[in-house]
């Protein structure tokens, strides 16, 4: 299902596809840290300014600690420049065990996608178009109704065995994760005062 789909104002961005992709893939806080705009570095030399749209690592260790790393796309163009420029794929890619590209749906075919890499693809539709989509799916897909929106892991990654994260970048990464918290605060817990009968 296209992109065209989605009302004249709302266009996919970058932060929707994120958004969705949160949702869809990486809900759960605690099995999860999901890291956008993620600085390969903390320094201001060499790979250091390099950024990846998206990073996902998971906290289980029966899990194997699974690092996901995502490459938005929003036009053909720009998915086209990366193929010929792939040093943002490379870097992605040394630091995790997935690498996936995300577009809105029907952007890409699953033919174009290289072979080391994933498609995720994100898109608007009815549930009853999203039926007709998901009967096309073999793998995950994910379908919200309150948004009508879906994400479906249309290409799956292969699983590759990469050297774990530098200290450059788990420090980038507790820093991403600090300024999240900074810039987002966690709600403060409901509570209720227990009344005692005196």
């Amino acid at each position: 299902m296209a992109a065209a789909n989605l009302s004249p104002v709302e266009e996919w961005s970058a932060t929707l596809l994120l958004d969705t992709l949160e949702r869809a893939l990486h809900a759960s806080k605690t099995e999860w840290m999901f890291l956008r705009e993620l600085r390969v570095g903390t320094g201001f030399r060499g790979q250091s300014l390099q950024r990846l749209d998206a990073f996902a690592l998971n906290c289980l260790p029966h899990q194997g600690m699974r690092r996901i790393c995502y490459e938005i796309k929003v036009s053909r163009a720009d998915f086209k420049c990366e193929l010929k420029n792939p040093l943002k794929k490379k870097v992605g890619m040394r630091y995790s065990n997935e690498f996936y590209f995300v577009t809105p749906g029907g952007l890409l075919t699953a033919e174009e996608i290289p072979v080391e890499c994933g498609l995720v693809e994100i898109g608007s539709a009815t549930f009853e178009e999203w039926k007709t989509i998901m009967k096309r799916q073999a793998g995950f897909f994910y379908y919200d109704p309150e948004l009508s929106r879906y994400c479906m892991v249309t290409v799956p990654a292969c699983w590759r065995e990469t050297p774990g994260p530098t200290w450059q970048f788990t420090a980038a990464m507790l820093r991403n994760q600090r300024k999240e918290l900074e810039e987002r605060p966690p709600a403060p817990p409901k509570q209720q005062k227990i009344q005692f009968d005196s």
